[in-house]
């Protein structure tokens, strides 16, 4: 493994939009530093692929939610890819369903208590119901749906006693949104936009890609040939558009003589 893979992790911009270079072992550890340092701020935690680049690239209120959480991970083979053009290298892609099931399976990890949004009502429920049987040390206490107006759910975090972990899985914007009005509604839980997908898939209502696929970081591919009505705009149209505008902004901020990126905030 090289040098640069086992290095610290730090956060870089891709044309306003943040990005991390966590591997799933590096995310664990922080949400193990977060567990043990409850006023460690921020306590969000988010992750971008080319569709989430692409719509933040119109939504300012996206592209804020996404800035401001503490840790942005590479969530497409595309962001592990196109990385370099930002003067970054990630070492791997930080999916979010992967990472998820990796924070489920940990043995060192504190035991917590967490909500979960997302989906209906029912799949909510269900996914719970499977998270807790995988889990030895996090509890889901509560579930609610994804479909509820943004007054409701300011009005739900309010009203939550102390939980360690709120977990949001809808559609892009509404996941980082959610989760923006959860970390500054409850600012000692740490928020976790696990996705959609996650929750679909531990709910029951979504097959999860094969080994082979998630190995070589083809859910998409996967996703497309079993929704292509739903899914065929965002992959055969977005993935090119990501690609227009990766190589636009990076030769944009080569133009600017752009400094190497921060380091990761701790």
């Amino acid at each position: 493994m090289s040098a640069e893979a086992t290095s610290p992790p730090y956060e870089f911009s891709m044309g306003g939009v943040k990005c991390s270079t966590h591997t799933i072992p590096q995310l664990l550890a922080e949400i193990q530093s977060l567990l043990a340092h409850r006023y460690d701020q921020p306590r969000s935690i988010l992750c971008v692929n080319a569709h989430i680049y692409n719509v933040a690239c119109n939504d300012a209120t996206l592209r804020d939610s996404l800035n401001n959480a503490r840790i942005v991970t590479a969530d497409g083979m595309s962001i592990v890819w196109f990385s370099r053009l930002w003067n970054a290298f990630v070492p791997e892609r930080c999916n979010m369903t992967e990472a998820f099931r990796a924070f489920l399976q940990c043995t060192t990890m504190r035991p917590s208590t967490a909500v979960l949004i997302g989906l209906t009502q029912a799949e909510a429920e269900h996914a719970a119901q499977r998270i807790n049987a995988a889990s030895k040390h996090c509890t889901v206490i509560k579930s609610y749906s994804g479909f509820l107006a943004e007054a409701e759910y300011a009005a739900l975090f309010h009203s939550l006693g102390k939980v360690d972990f709120i977990f949001v899985g809808m559609s892009t914007p509404r996941t980082e949104r959610t989760c923006e009005l959860a970390r500054r509604c409850c600012p000692d839980a740490i928020v976790w936009g696990i996705g959609a997908g996650t929750i679909r898939i531990y709910a029951g209502t979504m097959k999860e890609a094969s080994p082979f696929f998630r190995r070589h970081g083809l859910q998409w591919l996967h996703r497309l040939m079993n929704e292509p009505s739903k899914l065929w705009r965002r992959y055969l149209i977005g993935n090119p558009l990501f690609l227009y505008r990766a190589i636009k902004y990076s030769m944009f901020a080569r133009r600017r003589s752009v400094t190497a990126p921060p380091a990761f905030r701790s």
